[in-house]
């Protein structure tokens, strides 16, 4: 199958831009490229968006909002395209679209994912894969996680003693386990975005550069504790979260009456303890874990990564010289071509769906 070049856009759940990367890729082999970008939301964007994720079931049932918003997104991520055929000259043959997700309930199979594909496709004059997640909770899974078959190309092509695990640290953290015929993947708890909720809230900052603040403080792992009787850390995978199951714990209230930098260590530590819980779940402890992600540039997290109970090597992608801060692009690429070329991926392993399952809906120029 012929390789394609195509441009993958991943906007995450920590709401602050879109990340986007062109690579070549037939859905099974992937070659990647230095033309990546991130492109931050306007401030009109981020603050609709805003509004939409404090109470996103009234903002969807606001047809005029949602429809604004909606289309707001699909501009910005036709510019981040454009940006990226500019400076490589390369006109795709796909663009990955995910869209930005204001809502996500694996229970009752509802996932929201704002900008219109049909019209990206018009825009961009190129074919365009979009809605990776309906298939899957149609088909009775969680439509999350969908990075695990990406995730299971970088481990061979890294080459390590199987089992291994790769762990993205986004605004949830998500893992993935390969042994070699087994893929499994489910997320473990929060991953960036209880600490920069705290960061916006107590330090008016985006994010916690390097984990210097959580360095500072004193964690209280009483609360730790108490956040973790939450059923979903000892539920078994597969299972997914999303922002709005995070942030309804009852006890994230009262680690936030801490004092700035206290609250932002035991929500620090809350994503290191939860991640531990989750390698707890696997049958067959890995021999090799690479952290990859906007976490993984979180010294003070990756430092408490280290000193817990998980088994085997820790790396993060930057130290392994794995290029890893735009794999979430890429890997919405990968199931771009995936889609064009009719490869499930999705599995019953990784977010309980029936069958495989094949993901995303194709817009073709001719359409």
């Amino acid at each position: 199958m012929m390789s394609y070049p195509i441009i993958g856009l991943m906007s995450g759940t920590s709401n602050d831009g879109i990340d986007a990367s062109l690579v070549y890729t037939n859905g099974e082999k992937i070659s990647r490229t230095n033309f990546k970008s991130i492109t931050a939301y306007s401030k009109k964007t981020k603050a609709l968006l805003d509004i939409a994720i404090k109470n996103p079931l009234a903002f969807i049932n606001n047809e005029k909002n949602y429809k604004q918003l909606s289309y707001l997104i699909t501009l910005e991520h036709a510019k981040a395209v454009k940006e990226i055929i500019r400076i490589s000259k390369v006109k795709p043959f796909l663009v990955g679209f995910h869209g930005q997700t204001i809502f996500h309930n694996p229970v009752n199979k509802k996932s929201y994912q704002l900008g219109d594909g049909k019209l990206l496709s018009k825009l961009l004059e190129t074919n365009v894969v979009y809605n990776f997640r309906s298939n899957d909770l149609k088909n009775g899974g969680q439509g999350a996680p969908i990075a695990p078959i990406y995730h299971r190309e970088i481990l061979r092509n890294l080459k390590f003693e199987l089992p291994s695990t790769i762990v993205n640290i986004g605004g949830i953290t998500n893992l993935t386990y390969w042994d070699g015929k087994e893929l499994i993947g489910f997320d473990t708890g929060p991953g960036n975005n209880l600490m920069d909720y705290c960061m916006k809230k107590k330090f008016n900052k985006d994010f916690d550069d390097k984990g210097k603040q959580a360095s500072k403080g004193k964690t209280n792992f009483n609360l730790i504790s108490k956040y973790l009787m939450d059923t979903y850390f000892t539920k078994k995978p597969p299972k997914s979260l999303e922002r709005q199951n995070i942030f309804q714990n009852k006890y994230l209230e009262e680690i936030l009456l801490l004092n700035k930098y206290d609250s932002l260590s035991t929500l620090c530590a809350l994503t290191s303890k939860t991640l531990e819980l989750g390698f707890n779940l696997l049958k067959i402890k890995p021999h090799n874990t690479i952290i990859v992600g906007g976490g993984q540039n979180n010294k003070h997290l990756i430092k408490l990564i280290k000193k817990t109970h998980i088994s085997g090597n820790i790396y993060t992608g930057n130290e392994i010289g794995l290029d890893s801060d735009y794999i979430e692009a890429e890997l919405i690429a990968y199931l771009a071509a995936r889609k064009f070329y009719h490869l499930p991926s999705s599995f019953p392993s990784t977010t309980g769906v029936k069958e495989n399952t094949i993901l995303g809906d194709l817009i073709k120029l001719k359409d």
